[in-house]
């Protein structure tokens, strides 16, 4: 069985140019204080109208790119942002990763439906690498997916996942790429709203977007409205 699936071409070319440009400005390292996005993950109710650019892709397009039993079941996502720059796993300080969250009724830990990543730009390393069972460097039990622009990849939510490099899965190197910030929108599909308390080195966990982090996000989304 397929761990990772793909969708290319998962956004409109404006809706991509529009979100790209929106998530290159907000992540830019001199507008986060030395903070890291990866900290900071928001709430989105599917039933509630898109505060900003990233909510209304979630609803209006990558909603469609998801597996039927999942749609049904989800009440929201949690969504955050991620810019790396080269060598991109060594940059990515969490390592091997597995998403989870809090049950609010039991307090017991669990992970999503569904892990995904919308990848906004080409690079050439830092594929993603996805792990059937137990990760380790000599793991055959593994799949992996190099970041190319407009490309929505989904996985098993409770599955184990890295950035690697090209070196762990043996592959030349692609054509030179436009980009080499790795920037993308990570959105987990859950059938509850976890809760948010966060144990470091998270900061903020599911919390409600406000617009007073990323404002440039919401300045997107309104852009996108007006002229549409």
């Amino acid at each position: 069985m397929a761990l990772i699936a793909h969708t290319a071409q998962a956004l409109p070319t404006e809706t991509l140019d529009q979100l790209r440009s929106a998530v290159a400005r907000a992540t830019r390292p001199e507008q986060l204080g030395g903070r890291s996005p990866y900290h900071y993950t928001f709430w989105y109710s599917l039933a509630t109208p898109p505060r900003n650019i990233v909510e209304a892709a979630v609803r209006d397009h990558l909603v469609h790119h998801i597996p039927a039993e999942v749609r049904t079941a989800a009440v929201g996502v949690e969504w955050w942002l991620g810019r790396l720059a080269p060598p991109y796993a060594s940059n990515f300080e969490f390592g091997l990763h597995r998403d989870i969250g809090e049950d609010p009724e039991t307090g017991a830990l669990d992970s999503p439906m569904l892990s995904s990543v919308m990848y906004l730009t080409d690079v050439d390393d830092g594929p993603l690498m996805v792990f059937a069972g137990e990760p380790s460097p000599e793991a055959q039990d593994r799949e992996f997916v190099f970041p190319a622009e407009n490309l929505y990849v989904t996985f098993p939510g409770h599955l184990w996942h890295s950035v690697g490099n090209r070196a762990d899965v043996r592959r030349e190197p692609p054509a030179a790429p436009e980009h080499r910030e790795r920037l993308t929108v990570l959105v987990n599909w859950w059938p509850y709203q976890p809760g948010d308390i966060a144990a470091e080195p998270m900061k903020q966990v599911a919390a409600a977007y406000d617009g007073s982090m990323y404002p440039e996000l919401r300045a997107a989304v309104a852009s996108a409205q007006i002229s549409s």
